[in-house]
């Protein structure tokens, strides 16, 4: 008896567990980096991180919409820097449209000058038979001038939503807002892996 109530228990940790994270996707290869390293400490010191291996997260901005081959990533939702993270190399594609924009995402890959990054999807395109001007593709993040709406909450600044809704400290309603659209950042990601979490 007591065997047969240990298994059931198991069983429902087991199903539990399955369930927290059947919201997520996986992409590409398994993390093998330990420990997440904050997108924010990486934007603030770029010469720390080009030529390494990072495992980091952040929010999906925008993202190809012709194949699904990169991401622009924000460490925020209200960050005025958006960082481009490439699978051109890789087999990996993402859904394109509101499936994937927006999600928090948990990635892992080489960080690199936006340079290094435009000259190796230079090749990649040339070897797929198509012209690429890099400029062009990186045309959405190039206008920090023009502005897009967030929800934030009136009184924790910190507070700030792709959607409309309740702050989790006050309770108060969310108020919508007028932020720059963000700029590129001077690195860019060359992404081996990532899991793209379900919205809450």
């Amino acid at each position: 008896m007591k065997k047969t109530i240990m298994l059931a228990l198991a069983l429902c940790l087991v199903g539990a567990v399955a369930f927290a994270q059947s919201g997520d996707t996986k992409y590409g290869e398994p993390m093998t980096v330990e420990g997440i390293t904050p997108l924010t400490d990486i934007l603030e010191s770029p010469e720390m991180y080009v030529g390494k291996e990072v495992r980091t997260a952040g929010y999906i901005y925008t993202m190809c919409d012709d194949a699904g081959c990169w991401l622009g990533v924000l460490p925020s939702v209200g960050a005025d820097k958006v960082v481009k993270v490439a699978y051109s190399h890789t087999d990996v594609r993402f859904p394109i449209g509101e499936e994937t924009t927006g999600h928090y995402v948990e990635l892992q890959g080489e960080v690199v000058t936006v340079e290094q990054e435009a000259e190796e999807h230079a090749e990649h395109m040339a070897a797929e038979g198509e012209a690429h001007e890099y400029a062009e593709e990186a045309e959405h993040t190039e206008h920090a001038t023009e502005m897009r709406t967030v929800y934030a909450c009136p009184m924790h600044a910190d507070v700030v939503s792709e959607d409309a809704g309740t702050c989790p400290v006050c309770k108060m309603d969310l108020e919508a807002a007028e932020i720059p659209v963000p700029a590129p950042a001077s690195i860019a990601i060359m992404g081996a892996s990532a899991v793209v979490k379900a919205k809450k």
